[in-house]
């Protein structure tokens, strides 16, 4: 069976053009992990928010891949810092989406503590688990970001909430795993460690040369690369500025910076901030801002690059630095988060403090000018990263995905359970309201019947023949009382040579009316046990039994049927389900027997004391 997955990514689709604002590591994680889950023959569906009427609300992507627009807001590009108050509005339409084309998925994979909220409402709503990827965390950017985190202050609490409804949580890196534990508090058992990946495909190594030709960049320089989106937190001020003390010592140096919608709002206050920083630091002309570049132009500015420099404040995974080392270019990455992670230092690349240029300086200089090393840490680079491949990290993803789902059933199986227990409940209080005189009544009457030395016949069919005779073996052996006379007591049911001989020759219809004509005396007892109160043996047993004078009492479910006509005493269980009027039955059973062993015992001391009462007298 196709198992059917749906991806929430509230702002971060795999249509949109990487480099811009919010469009970076989290659309490539989504885009990637949903192609390579549908070549392990997974149905994905990803669901984000729709930005633009040009937008068509079913975009059917790659095989077995659909992108789903929600329309939640203004149906335009916000930052995702102002997302919160429309993720209600984006749940409502994402549950309507799903019940009116009648879909079913087996999990939710969400993306981003937003993504999160909506996840928790599915759960909720329509019980699909999730799990989720937080790709950042609401409680490591505020104490880096600290006042200027534009995110609401409700943010952890709504996480917390997340980690605890979640079937698992993966994370990306050790850093990330010790995060949420020392910040939330989650439970170590429900966190896998999944790092992100990188695609052979789109990036391996090429020419330098040519490289450099294909992006009409000057052969006579060297260049290094910065490349990420263009918000603060991700250090390019502090790559220029240290780029800035190493052209000093080795002015052929060039500094590439390629993200970021210079027509965005956004983006062009941090580029025009950081422009005045290359003017301050006289390198205007030797750093070149590119804008977004489509991912398919990437791999050529890591090959025409010597190195690819990211020095964030802070950064949960970082995808980027997989592209350079797969690309065969080495790494000047911040000892931070996933950095230090993918990053070996002083194998695949160099780990430097964040913000701390003149470290990062050195580190450049040394590793331009050392040819060899750089060579070694290329070769090191392209074996480190065999074991990220997208192929691979979908792979581990999906096991978590088989973990998760046999949970679920497990938990709705319990659910059932629960729900079976409680119906039951409520039909055996139903019962005990309108049934508990006619059982007493009942269970004097069989007592008055074997005192005055006559039997008890019992019959049904299919459930209710085993209930018949585990009826009389309770009456002949014992129930609670050990040690007293076996009551006479016959299941009709019990004799097969019987049973089948007279079906055979004559019909099953008249089974039991056979025996109660052969067996049966008047003043005898014929129980009868059905749940419908329609069979005709035992409508044929019950009038043969009034012709007799035998006393005749049903143990019927639903309303009775036929049987009741016939029947002196009849116990309606009051339900219309047939393994409820079973159980029941069973209760009355016992119920019946217990009542009838305490007064046949009583009667029986009475016995005893008048014998010795009279021995003594005489």
């Amino acid at each position: 069976m196709q198992k059917k997955i749906a991806f929430i990514s509230d702002h971060a689709s795999p249509l949109a053009t990487l480099g811009g604002k919010d469009s970076g590591g989290q659309n490539v994680y989504v885009a990637e992990v949903a192609v390579q889950l549908a070549l392990q023959g997974y149905q994905v569906d990803i669901y984000t928010r729709k930005e633009s009427e040009e937008q068509e609300q079913i975009v059917y992507w790659k095989p077995l891949i659909r992108v789903i627009h929600v329309e939640a807001g203004p149906v335009r590009i916000l930052p995702k810092e102002e997302l919160y108050g429309y993720m209600d509005e984006f749940s409502s339409a994402m549950v309507n989406f799903i019940q009116c084309n009648e879909l079913s998925y087996h999990l939710v994979h969400a993306h981003f503590w937003l993504s999160g909220m909506v996840a928790m409402t599915l759960k909720k709503q329509l019980k699909i688990p999730f799990v989720i990827t937080f790709h950042a965390l609401g409680a490591v950017r505020r104490l880096h970001q600290g006042c200027s985190d534009k995110f609401p202050k409700v943010r952890e609490q709504i996480e917390k909430d997340i980690i605890w409804q979640a079937e698992r949580i993966i994370a990306e890196c050790p850093n990330d795993l010790k995060d949420l534990i020392q910040h939330y508090q989650a439970p170590q058992d429900k966190i896998e460690i999944i790092p992100c990946g990188y695609n052979p495909k789109d990036f391996h190594p090429l020419d330098r040369t040519e490289a450099k030709e294909k992006l009409g960049l000057d052969p006579a320089f060297t260049y290094i690369l910065q490349l990420g989106r263009m918000v603060k937190r991700k250090g390019i001020d502090n790559v220029i500025e240290a780029f800035s003390h190493a052209q000093h010592l080795l002015p052929e140096l060039r500094l590439l910076v390629v993200g970021g919608n210079l027509q965005a709002e956004d983006d062009h206050a941090e580029f025009v901030r950081l422009e005045h920083l290359c003017n301050a630091l006289n390198v205007s002309d030797k750093v070149i801002f590119t804008g977004q570049k489509t991912r398919d132009t990437l791999k050529y500015y890591y090959a025409a690059s010597e190195l690819f420099i990211t020095t964030p404040w802070y950064e949960p995974f970082g995808i980027t630095p997989l592209e350079s080392m797969a690309c065969g270019t080495p790494v000047i990455g911040a000892d931070v988060g996933g950095i230090s992670f993918t990053v070996r230092n002083g194998e695949t690349g160099i780990l430097v403090p964040p913000q701390q240029p003149q470290q990062l300086s050195a580190a450049i200089v040394d590793l331009i000018t050392d040819e060899r090393k750089r060579i070694r840490f290329a070769v090191n680079a392209l074996k480190h990263v065999r074991s990220f491949t997208w192929n691979k990290i979908s792979e581990s993803i999906a096991q978590v995905y088989e973990q998760c789902i046999p949970m679920q059933r497990e938990k709705e199986a319990i659910e059932q359970i629960k729900d079976t227990f409680m119906g039951s409940s409520r039909t055996f209080e139903l019962a005990a309201e309108v049934l508990a005189g006619g059982i007493a009544r009942l269970a004097y009457k069989m007592v008055d019947v074997l005192r005055h030395g006559k039997k008890i016949m019992i019959c049904g069919n299919g459930g209710s023949a085993a209930e018949s005779q585990h009826f009389a073996a309770e009456l002949i052996g014992r129930f609670e009382i050990p040690h007293r006379p076996g009551y006479p007591v016959i299941s009709l049911n019990t004799d097969s040579s019987v049973l089948t001989a007279w079906a055979n020759d004559f019909g099953y219809d008249s089974i039991f009316s056979r025996q109660v004509q052969a067996l049966g005396q008047s003043g005898d007892m014929l129980i009868c046990l059905s749940t419908s109160g329609k069979s005709a043996n035992i409508i044929n047993a019950l009038k043969e039994a009034n012709k007799m004078n035998i006393t005749c009492v049903n143990l019927l479910g639903k309303d009775g049927g036929q049987a009741t006509a016939y029947g002196e005493y009849n116990l309606i269980v009051p339900s219309e389900n047939t393994a409820r009027i079973q159980e029941v039955q069973l209760h009355i059973i016992h119920q019946l027997c217990a009542l009838v062993e305490q007064q046949m015992n009583m009667g029986s001391i009475s016995k005893q004391h008048h014998i010795v009462h009279k021995k003594l007298i005489a």
